[in-house]
C-alpha cells in the first residue's frame, strides 16, 4: 500500500514537471516565430540570424542569435524579447550581461534546462546553392529531473523565409 502510495506520489509529481517542460517549449518556439514576423531592429537582422550562433562565420554571412547546448532557463527573456539567446541563455546562475543592454538578473528556473537546435532543410525543388535555405526546422529541447531521473521534453516545427 506505501509503495503504490509513493509511485503515485511520484507520477503526479513527473506530470506537473512535465507539463512545465512543455509549456517552456512551446513558449520558446512561439518566442522565435514572433521574432522571425516581427524582425526587431538590433534582435534580429533578417533570414539568416534565426539560427545557431557559430563559432567561426563565413565572411559576409550573419551569424545566428541563438545560443547552442543546453542553458539556464530564466523566467525573463530579457530585452530582445526572444527566448533563447545572449541575454537570457547565459551559463550559470550569474546575471546575464550584454555590452549595450540591461543586465538580466531575473531568477532561474530551476530544475529545466533549454537547447534551441536550428537545423536548415534543403528543399529538393531549389536546391542550395544557387538558391538561398527557405525552411529551417526548430527543435526546442528542455531538460529537467524527476527525483534522480533526467527526462527530455521536445517540441518542433518548421519555419519560412516567406
Amino acid at each position: 500500500m506505501v509503495g503504490a502510495l509513493s509511485a503515485n506520489l511520484v507520477r503526479s509529481m513527473e506530470s506537473e514537471r512535465r507539463v512545465m517542460a512543455k509549456q517552456l517549449a512551446l513558449s520558446t518556439i512561439e518566442s522565435i516565430v514572433s521574432a522571425k514576423e516581427i524582425e526587431r531592429a538590433g534582435v534580429v537582422d533578417g533570414w539568416d540570424s534565426l539560427r545557431n550562433v557559430l563559432t567561426s562565420v563565413p565572411m559576409g554571412e550573419t551569424n545566428g542569435i541563438f545560443v547552442t547546448g543546453f542553458n539556464p532557463v530564466r523566467e525573463d527573456i530579457g530585452w530582445d524579447g526572444v527566448a533563447g539567446t545572449v541575454d537570457d541563455a547565459c551559463a550559470g546562475a550569474d546575471p546575464c550581461t550584454v555590452t549595450g543592454r540591461p543586465t538580466n538578473s531575473s531568477p532561474l528556473v530551476k530544475g529545466f534546462a533549454r537547447e534551441i537546435v536550428i537545423t536548415d532543410i534543403a528543399d529538393p525543388e531549389r536546391p542550395t546553392p544557387p538558391n538561398p535555405i527557405t525552411r529551417r526546422r526548430i527543435d526546442v529541447n528542455i531538460r529537467y529531473f524527476v527525483n534522480q531521473a533526467t527526462r527530455l521534453e521536445t517540441a518542433s516545427t518548421i519555419i519560412a523565409a516567406y
